[in-house]
């Protein structure tokens, strides 16, 4: 029987990092297989011209089961996101530049969508294998969040299938040692991978997959 696919996606550095831990640890967990899913991980743009049709382009060849987007959060665990909102900054730029035209993501969409994934149950499990993790319920208005809410909204809107769900990574210590400041809380890019990889796994076993 042909393995079916997981899609873990990571953004490209920003904000003057040389790094982006979210594609570190996709782009380190590509080709593996986790509970019988394959994992193809990719690397987005920060860009609000590019990053959907290259999602959608990712999402297209590789018809994944699950896709669990990543992001850099500069928070000290790793943090499950609970909610995609409608709404996006119109004051900061992209990585090329660009600005969002309105501050709502698709003008016809719920004000929210909620994760396809168990966050609490998994927050709880990776806690207890020592990493720390927390629930998020706000993924900002950037990048990220726009992201989340868009693969969500193609989700409901039936234009893809899958269970979706988006996890904040903390920065890596090589960020903080790059930027010499002694207050972005960091985590071990191995501890990621393996938070990311419990994610997955716990997620394929709840869909008996």
């Amino acid at each position: 029987m042909a393995l079916e696919n997981v899609l873990v996606t990571g953004f490209e550095p920003f904000d003057d990092f040389e790094i982006n831990p979210s594609a570190e640890v996709a782009l380190s967990l590509d080709g593996g297989e986790i509970e019988g899913l394959t994992v193809v991980g990719a690397q987005l743009p920060l860009d609000y011209t590019s990053c959907l049709s290259e999602a959608r382009r990712l999402i297209g060849e590789t018809a994944p089961a699950v896709i669990i987007a990543c992001g850099q959060a500069n928070r000290g665990a790793i943090t499950l996101e609970r909610i995609a909102i409608n709404a996006v900054s119109t004051q900061r730029e992209d990585n090329y530049g660009n600005l969002p035209e309105t501050d709502v993501i698709i003008p016809d969409g719920p004000a929210a969508y909620f994760s396809m994934l168990d966050v609490t149950g998994l927050a709880q499990r990776l806690r207890e294998m020592g990493i720390p993790a927390e629930v998020s319920y706000h993924a900002g208005t950037y990048g990220c969040n726009w992201l989340f809410y868009n693969l969500l909204h193609w989700r409901h809107t039936g234009q893809i299938s899958g269970v979706i769900g988006f996890v904040h990574v903390p920065p890596l210590p090589e960020q903080a040692i790059q930027k010499r400041t002694a207050t972005l809380p960091t985590m071990r890019l191995d501890d990621e991978m393996r938070a990311i990889r419990t994610v997955i796994a716990e997620t394929a076993r709840g869909l008996g997959l």
